[in-house]
């Protein structure tokens, strides 16, 4: 599983590289868009909900949980400086909603145990074998939560990654600044696909 972290760059708009990713394939776009507004957002918004929607992709966005509600996108994903709780942003988007939370260890992810979310994203600096032995702990735990690396992944490391356990990976900058994204999002799909 891909997920495709949309953001602001210098090359180009965020519906561009929300159009690359789906044209290379990838069915899930977070919208990581902290250096905007929520009026930025919504006025963006329409188009990027019709790129994937006639995708058939998911479309999250970043700890904004009323903007995620109001645009009736797919969920949210919870960073770890979020104030509210998982189970306050389920109650606010229905059972249907999909909800991610940053955790940075073993015990981060068993503590949500009970929690009504969806997966949970690892920190993008943690080493492959901090990972490996995460999954394992959290696994051993009878924990079946979806775990997702994050940071810059290259295609060609994303098998390292999943060697090590986790059920996806989310990315972008990495992709984009590719001389051609489209073909690297179809490389690491790819790649994710040969696990």
């Amino acid at each position: 599983m891909l997920q495709f972290i949309a953001q602001t760059n210098d090359r180009y708009s965020v519906a561009e590289t929300v159009q690359m990713a789906l044209e290379g394939g990838c069915r899930w776009i977070q919208l990581h868009l902290s250096d905007l507004t929520d009026d930025d957002i919504k006025a963006m918004a329409p188009d990027i909900i019709t790129m994937c929607r006639d995708a058939a992709a998911f479309l999250t966005i970043e700890d904004r949980a009323a903007t995620a509600k109001e645009l009736g996108l797919h969920g949210v994903h919870l960073v770890s400086t979020t104030n509210r709780s998982a189970a306050a942003i389920r109650e606010e988007l229905g059972p249907e909603a999909v909800i991610g939370v940053d955790v940075t260890s073993a015990a981060g992810v068993m503590a949500l145990r009970n929690a009504d979310i969806d997966y949970v994203t690892l920190p993008p600096d943690m080493p492959v074998g901090e990972i490996t032995e995460l999954v394992s702990t959290v696994r051993d735990a009878g924990i079946e939560t979806p775990i997702v690396a994050t940071g810059d992944i290259s295609p060609e490391d994303a098998p390292v990654y999943m060697a090590a356990g986790v059920s996806g990976i989310a990315t972008g900058r990495r992709l984009i600044e590719a001389k051609d994204p489209v073909a690297e999002v179809k490389l690491m799909l790819e790649y994710l696909d040969s696990k």
